[in-house]
Formats: structure tokens, sequence, C-alpha cells
């Protein structure tokens, strides 16, 4: 999997922006880690990187999630999401199309505002059949302090 990233990485030669980052949303009242946060071209990209058998609709859920959850942190629309899909049956690379040998690109089938309007159906009835779930921390300490 790690080499199928990096054929992607030298392949696309994205700028990044940042990984692994941990973002919220107020109004959606969730929050996750998305994998990546680069520039490919002129466009802002968020991206999670999947290693599944088979692409959910659920993952495309998730990216659009994490691209509102960006903009409300950051003050920043992300132009694109994606779902690098690193195992992929896909043999070789395309010019049309973002993939190479056992990865590609898996773009969004509907728009950010429509998979947006998806998620917050699901999560109503996620909340209705689960009224007395709670987060696990509701606080993160902002500093630490090294111990000898």
């Amino acid at each position: 999997m790690f080499l199928r990233f990096v054929d992607f990485w030298e392949t696309q030669k994205p700028e990044l922006i940042d990984q692994e980052i941990h973002l919220y949303s107020d109004t959606l009242k969730v929050a996750g880690t998305t994998d990546l946060v680069c520039k490919i071209g002129n466009d802002l990209w968020i991206i999670d990187h999947k290693t599944s058998n088979h692409i959910q609709t659920t993952h495309e859920l998730q990216a659009a999630v994490y691209a509102h959850c960006y903009e409300e942190c950051f003050g920043i629309k992300p132009d694109k999401t994606g779902i690098l899909w690193l195992k992929s049956s896909k043999r070789k690379g395309s010019k049309d199309k973002m993939q190479g040998k056992g990865w590609e690109m898996v773009l969004p089938a509907r728009t950010q505002e429509e998979n947006i309007e998806i998620f917050k159906t699901v999560k109503r009835l996620f909340d209705l059949e689960n009224p007395n779930e709670a987060p696990v921390f509701t606080e993160f300490k902002t500093q630490v302090k090294k111990q000898d």
C-alpha cells in the first residue's frame, strides 16, 4: 500500500498542506481526522486514504464532512474531495483520470452539498437510535509537560 501511495505522490506531485489533521464542526456536531490536505494544481483537496476491498458511499460522505469541517475550522473551502483507494484493481496510469497501478482517486458521485444533506439525514437517524450517545472526550489538553 505504501508503494502505491508513493506512486500517487510521484505521479500527481501534490503540495502538502497538512496530514492527519484533527477537524471538528460545531454545526454538524462531529469531529474526525482527515488523512491529507494538499494542493494538486490550483485545487485544494481533502483526501482520505482507503485500503479496503471496496469503496462505500459512507467514504464519500466522510470526505464531504471533512471538507465541511475544514472550512469551518480554517475559513477555507476545499475545492475538491477524493478517496485515494490504495487497493484498486487498476493496472496502469491514465491521462484522463488520477490513477496508477493498484491505486485510483475516487471522486464524489454527488455534490458536496448533497453529501452533507445525506450525512445529516443519516446522523439524525443515528441520534434517534442512540439517544444517550456521548463523546468519550470533551476536553483535550493544549499543553504537555515533559517528565524527567
